[in-house]
């Protein structure tokens, strides 16, 4: 998967201007006259009499006493699918055809049969003659069988187009007499059960910002084999373990609550027009803000957004309800710290039952090796109190160190944060009442662990320029092909991720890439399902760059995680590809594809042949080296550098691919996949 340099590809692109500039110094030339229209022949007729191809019958005594041989009444095009295709035409899944009829002679002579094709519409009917030769009759004998065999012929290549119907009939021939009629027609159509045509490579289209390709969600990715859920989307139902968090009842069995965070209504909530506090709380952070409840992060930013009620309540029940936004971002920003980003402000202006809501103090919590540097009330942009009719925004920030001095070391930490307030009824009978919120006794289901830390420092061998830093270790990045200059590998897993039950890498089914990092396992899965002298002997050099360039197997899920059809499970891979009576995984397993020039556009087809059912766990294509090399390379080394990817975390794949919805049959549901893909 590694290996080309970008010198290559400069190369590349200059022999493509040298091409073009070529191309038009030669059309710039003058047009050579058109040759003199040949005379039109007459139009084949589907119901006309079979043709005697073998010239006329013979007139001996013996050969007129006998009787005429018969085709059979069952045609056959091969090799076929098992499903047949839409109007019951067979569906063939080689461009390599062979059409096949049964041929009986009453006399037991040997015979042969004339095979002759015709596209045909939907319906089955002919609508024009293939010329299958250059025979007058444009049709193909084939050679003597035993009466009662299967006489066979193959189909020249480009005779027959793909995702195009025919159909074909047979007459018999004994060496003296034909069939006077011809066989029932057979339909068929040359559909292979992978057929994506690709976009034209731009070999200048720069290889995608791994930071900015970082969108924010909510997925909670843990690291292959971490405790808990490894994967889970934020929940609609009640918070887990969520609690309300309340003061003691006085002696008249009135308190007050911070209650537990529901979501707020999408647009409901009207909102100050002056919110500076947040403003510079989320600096380019636009999707970090307190329009509504939500969770999201990146692999550096976390962002948590809730609705949190202050409640009096009397004996239990609810006597007033005051609604507040509180956001929480925390920022990996740094090699040997991080930020807390708090904004407090109401979702509706402060109820008249209140006379004031104060936040009177604050404490960070942070494990060992970890310290928060508290700051002083005169730090809140905005004051972070409030009364009746008032809107504003109050920020704190807060700054985190995390100690550096062991190399080679990997810290956890999780950041928590306990806000305390002042509550004041309005009615003034009591005294205020002091309780406090928090922060990781309320948190959403499925999201509890997506603001837990991971940072590490270079071990003392490290490459130079090595550096400390964090990560939400919890959440997956997202890696991402350029598709505009390296098609045939993109294709190639969007197809294993779309049509496949693993779904490898998607973000949209919730099915992460696992890295694996053991380099001798890599040689491992990958030589099972890639085995020396496969893409030579199962590619198409159609499909190649240039003179340079060399076929390769490219192998989806990558041999590089625990995702690899070649990892068994007994070496900790998730998902083996073991054909049916073996015990090993294989490459025979996967859906094997090769890359090859259709007409003027390079198609990834399935081999000739083949017939996935797309319940296959891995894909193998035999493509351009370029193609498969630089689509990672030192791209996915960066990416790995950047994201600060260690063994068994997860992350996504962006294939930057799509179909428009030009697929024939969709995509999934064991149809073929037959699609005009576009590059993003």
């Amino acid at each position: 998967m590694f290996g080309t340099s970008r010198s290559r590809r400069k190369n590349v692109l200059s022999q493509v201007a040298i091409g073009t500039a070529a191309m038009l110094l030669f059309s710039a030339g003058g047009v050579a006259e058109a040759a003199e229209a040949p005379a039109a022949a007459a139009r084949p007729d589907p119901n006309a009499a079979p043709p005697k191809v073998h010239g006329p019958e013979k007139t001996t005594r013996a050969a007129t006493a006998g009787a005429r041989p018969a085709s059979g009444k069952t045609p056959k095009a091969a090799p076929l699918s098992r499903n047949a295709a839409p109007g019951g035409f067979q569906r063939v899944t080689s461009q390599k055809v062979q059409l096949t009829n049964t041929v009986t002679d009453p006399d037991g002579d040997q015979v042969n049969l004339t095979f002759e094709v015709w596209t045909a519409d939907a319906a089955g009917k002919p609508v024009t003659k293939v010329k299958l030769n250059d025979s007058t009759y444009g049709v193909i004998v084939s050679p003597y069988v035993a009466s009662g065999g299967t006489a066979k012929v193959d189909v020249p290549a480009g005779k027959l187009a793909l995702n195009t119907n025919y159909v074909f009939r047979t007459n018999a021939y004994d060496g003296s007499l034909y069939e006077t009629v011809w066989s029932p027609w057979a339909k068929f159509r040359v559909e292979l059960p992978v057929d994506l045509t690709l976009p034209t490579p731009n070999y200048a289209s720069p290889n995608p910002n791994h930071f900015d390709a970082q969108q924010p969600h909510y997925y909670q990715t843990k690291p292959l084999g971490q405790p808990g859920t490894p994967l889970s989307a934020r929940a609609t139902a009640a918070a887990k373990d969520a609690v309300e968090q309340c003061s003691e009842p006085d002696e008249t069995g009135r308190q007050v609550c911070f209650g537990k965070s529901t979501p707020a209504p999408k647009g409901k909530a009207p909102h100050a027009s002056a919110k500076a506090g947040v403003a510079a709380a989320t600096a380019g952070v636009e999707w970090c803000n307190t329009d509504f409840e939500s969770i999201l992060a990146t692999r550096f930013i976390e962002c948590d957004v809730r609705s949190v009620p202050v409640i009096i309540s009397m004996d239990g029940v609810p006597q007033a309800v005051a609604k507040f936004m509180f956001l929480r971002m925390i920022e990996l920003d740094g090699q040997n710290t991080f930020t807390e980003h708090l904004t407090i402000e109401p979702a509706q202006q402060i109820p008249p039952a209140f006379r004031e809501i104060n936040f009177v103090g604050w404490n960070h919590l942070c494990e060992n090796f970890c310290t928060p540097q508290e700051q002083p009330v005169t730090a809140w942009k905005g004051k972070p109190w409030w009364v009746p009719g008032e809107m504003h925004s109050a920020t704190l920030t807060t700054p985190y160190t995390w100690d550096t001095s062991l190399a080679g070391t990997d810290y956890r930490f999780k950041p928590d944060i306990q806000i305390d307030a002042n509550i004041l009824a309005a009615d003034g009978k009591i005294r205020p009442f002091k309780t406090g919120y928090q922060w990781s006794l309320d948190y959403d289901g499925g999201t509890e662990d997506l603001d837990r830390i991971r940072c590490d420092t270079p071990a003392a061998d490290a490459p130079a320029g090595s550096v400390p830093g964090c990560v939400f270790v919890n959440v997956a990045p997202t890696y991402t092909f350029n598709a505009k200059a390296f098609p045939q590998a993109a294709a190639h897993a969007w197809l294993i991720q779309k049509a496949t039950p693993k779904h490898p890498g998607s973000m949209t089914d919730q099915k992460p890439l696992y890295y694996m990092g053991d380099e001798a396992q890599n040689n491992r899965s990958r030589g099972r399902i890639c085995p020396t002298g496969w893409a030579t002997n199962n590619g198409d050099a159609s499909a190649l760059v240039d003179a340079g360039d060399t076929l390769n197997c490219d192998e989806f899920a990558f041999a590089s995680s625990y995702n690899s059809g070649g990892m068994s499970s007994t070496e900790g891979g998730i998902n083996p590809a073991i054909p049916p009576g073996k015990t090993t995984p294989s490459g025979d397993a996967c859906i094997s594809m090769y890359a090859k020039k259709h007409g003027s556009m390079i198609h990834l087809f399935s081999q000739n042949g083949a017939d996935p059912t797309f319940n296959e766990v891995c894909g193998r294509a035999a493509i351009s080296g370029m193609h498969n090399q630089e689509s990672m390379g030192g791209h996915f080394a960066n990416f790995m550098k950047q994201m600060r990817i260690k063994d068994k975390d997860a992350y996504w794949l962006d294939t930057r691919i799509d179909d428009g919805g030009t697929c024939t049959y969709g995509v999934g549901g064991g149809q073929p996949v037959i699609c005009q893909l576009a590059a993003q």
